[in-house]
């Protein structure tokens, strides 16, 4: 109930500071200012996650943030998890994954160990495998995940950079967005 009310009075998720000092605080996910989708479904990103601001996530995504050890006799978690008390720590790798600003995610992607890194502007197409990290402004697809193309030139890319539009607060940015436009504006 008090997370509705805390909605309502914020706009909803993708608005929220409260509900993001919550994610930071008990679960260690850092979530940016307009993202908006799975990455508030616990348990879809690992603790330790960072996610830019204005990012567009679709359901049933998974990330992964470690392997089971294959070198060993067993995958069993009783070699690495302390849960299983034979072990006093845990021994695998992790890795933390930030993924910029900008990102859109589609339905169903997978993301596996070891990714780091999702560029700003990143598109990752549906049911995508990701087994290595994203370049900006890429569109990726397929399993595993190949660049198909990217969405702008080069110069197009390094003058949106240089704008940091995404730190810009809703309002500001709805001031700016027809300024942002022709910055990406198709040439004839």
């Amino acid at each position: 109930m008090i997370r509705i009310i805390i909605l309502k009075k914020e706009n909803g998720y993708m608005w929220s500071s409260t509900i993001r000092r919550i994610y930071k605080k008990h679960y260690n996910l850092s979530i940016g200012y307009g993202s908006y989708g799975a990455m508030f479904n616990l348990g879809t990103f690992k603790q330790g996650t960072i996610i830019g601001n204005y990012c567009s996530f679709a359901d049933n995504i998974s990330h992964f943030n470690a392997n089971h050890p294959y070198k060993q006799f067993t995958t069993h978690p009783l070699l690495y998890d302390p849960i299983c008390q034979f072990v006093k720590k845990e021994t695998l790798s992790r890795t933390n994954l930030v993924i910029g600003h900008g990102v859109w995610i589609g339905q169903g992607v997978i993301i596996l160990p070891k990714v780091k890194s999702i560029g700003n502007g990143a598109i990752i197409g549906a049911g995508t495998v990701l087994t290595k990290d994203v370049l900006p402004y890429s569109i990726v697809a397929g399993n595993p995940a190949k660049i198909i193309g990217f969405r702008f030139d080069i110069e197009t890319i390094n003058k949106l950079e240089t704008t940091s539009w995404w730190n810009l607060s809703k309002d500001d940015l709805i001031k700016q967005i027809d300024r942002l436009n022709l910055i990406v504006a198709t040439k004839n």
